[in-house]
């Protein structure tokens, strides 16, 4: 039989569309397979956060009876108040290493796109800036980190020929060695807060929690000016805390605060896919014990730095120096493990944020990459 494509309708078709991956990585040592349950919830119409701002079509790629490729096509309404309606986006695609089964993907995205007014169509996005972003085009021989893309090198050629060009990169920075002695660390730490007046606060994880509307108003205020950045709303950041809240560790939770108002955070949470490499993304109960001694108990060998923020009132004290001093000097702790902290993403745009983390030790250790085409 021809190839063909077809749109996801089923629940059959859902479970050729999640099992994709697992056939095509298998014996990849490095691919994390995902939670298949909290995917489906992802993809669900009815539970997916998604869909309260966004349109959305899955596609399958069948060669006979044999799933080689999938693909989303999706519209994001909340991207188009703040930016452009001219653009449609594809995301989650997987496929074997096959031109004709990729090109076919995408030219159905496409046409889905522009039967809706658009003409630009972009990604691979999963579904918004602040999912799972871009193609791994560097680090490809390494396990992924917590929420990143992985793919095969051949994914680019896969893009690129369809005529995909360069949209953006985003970076992602280890830092896995101390920059100074500990004792030097904490000393340009607590030089920058006694010039500003203010003490950093840890271990309040159940703030976190509690003061989640606050953050999500300074997240959504501080990177207003951010390449591609469209604000979460209260249903996707609910789900963002609601992910990380059984996983964070208190002592990596870190506020600063002014007369009672977070004027600058950091979370810092343990990177779980060193566990779900481990139960092949299986979360049953035995799943979650493990995931909560990885992450709870045992001592820390895998870190990702999720989101630091500082008030843009209060940027020129830096601020955000002390805090990530006080992350490196919480993880030294752990220093005779090998523990790594990787800081992503961080867009290409902000040079500033580039060279600090580089001042710091951090390195460049992979890139994801978004295209566009006109359509």
């Amino acid at each position: 039989m021809p190839l063909r494509i077809s749109p996801v309708s089923s629940k059959e078709d859902m479970e050729a569309f999640l099992q994709l991956p697992f056939a095509i990585y298998k014996g990849d040592p490095h691919w994390v397979p995902p939670v298949l349950s909290h995917q489906r919830a992802f993809l669900d119409p009815k539970t997916g956060p998604f869909y309260e701002i966004g349109e959305v079509q899955l596609f399958l790629a069948k060669d006979g009876d044999r799933t080689v490729g999938r693909i989303s096509a999706h519209l994001n309404f909340a991207y188009e108040k703040h930016h452009d309606t001219d653009t449609g986006f594809f995301g989650f695609f997987e496929c074997i290493d096959d031109q004709d089964a990729a090109h076919a993907l995408f030219q159905t995205a496409a046409e889905w796109a522009k039967a809706r007014g658009k003409t630009k169509l972009h990604g691979p996005l999963s579904f918004g800036i602040y999912d799972e972003v871009g193609l791994l085009i560097e680090g490809y021989h390494q396990r992924p980190v917590m929420f990143h893309t992985y793919n095969y090198p051949y994914y680019e050629k896969l893009v690129e020929s369809w005529g995909f060009k360069k949209s953006f990169d985003w970076f992602g920075y280890i830092m896995d060695k101390l920059p100074a002695p500990v004792e030097e660390l904490k000393k340009r730490r607590d030089d920058i807060l006694a010039a500003a007046g203010l003490t950093i606060t840890q271990g309040k994880t159940s703030e976190f929690i509690n003061q989640a509307p606050q953050i999500m108003e300074m997240f959504n205020t501080l990177w207003d000016k951010n390449w591609g950045h469209v604000p979460l709303t209260e249903r996707q950041f609910t789900e963002f805390v609601v992910q990380l809240k059984p996983i964070l560790r208190p002592e990596l939770v870190n506020f600063i605060e002014e007369d009672g108002e977070i004027v600058a955070f950091s979370i810092v949470a343990p990177d779980i896919n060193h566990t779900l490499l481990k139960t092949r993304g299986r979360l049953n109960w035995l799943g979650m014990l493990r995931l909560f001694y990885d992450c709870r108990i045992a001592p820390l060998k895998a870190s990702r730095a999720i989101i630091l923020g500082v008030k843009k009132s209060q940027q020129w004290k830096k601020l955000h120096h002390a805090l990530i001093l006080n992350i490196m000097i919480t993880l030294s702790r752990w220093q005779k493990n090998g523990v790594w902290c990787d800081c992503s993403l961080i867009p290409e745009s902000l040079v500033k944020w580039n060279k600090t983390l580089q001042m710091f030790g951090g390195r460049k250790w992979r890139t994801f990459r978004l295209y566009d085409r006109d359509i």
